[in-house]
């Protein structure tokens, strides 16, 4: 399974890089870089090897959370990511988003995450969606 690891930089801009677990992200993969996704604010580059999506950055996350979280929850949501900064594991890309929007944006300000008898998050986006909304 990959692994997700986010960068975070003021005052919204973030970035999550998909690499398998093991490995060092490969700084010199000669992709065609990121273009434009189906969701306004976030981008998507793609390993040229591959196919699949090597990378994503949001530029206005702290904005456009909730719109880029539901197109993620709609479009992207058969693949699954363990997220080591966060201690998650197996949990869609809507999901590893969310958490990184709670920990970078709201920092950690968010109620502590319910967790379901499998030590998983119980669905860490509507839980974040709802302290957003509320907030």
């Amino acid at each position: 399974m990959r692994q997700l690891r986010f960068l975070f930089q003021e005052p919204g801009l973030i970035e999550a890089v998909a690499i398998e677990p093991n490995e060092q992200p490969d700084i010199d993969i000669n992709t065609l870089g990121y273009r434009s996704s189906w969701v306004a604010d976030l981008m998507v580059d793609y390993d040229p090897k591959t196919r699949r999506p090597y990378a994503f950055m949001a530029s206005n996350f702290d904005k456009t959370y909730p719109l880029v979280i539901w197109a993620l929850k709609i479009h992207m949501h058969d693949e699954r990511f363990d997220v080591p900064q966060a201690g998650l594991h197996a949990v869609p890309l809507d999901e590893a988003f969310s958490w990184a929007y709670a920990h970078f944006i709201l920092e950690d300000h968010l109620p502590a995450l319910e967790f379901n008898s499998q030590s998983h998050p119980t669905n860490i986006s509507a839980q974040v969606l709802q302290y957003a909304a509320l907030t």
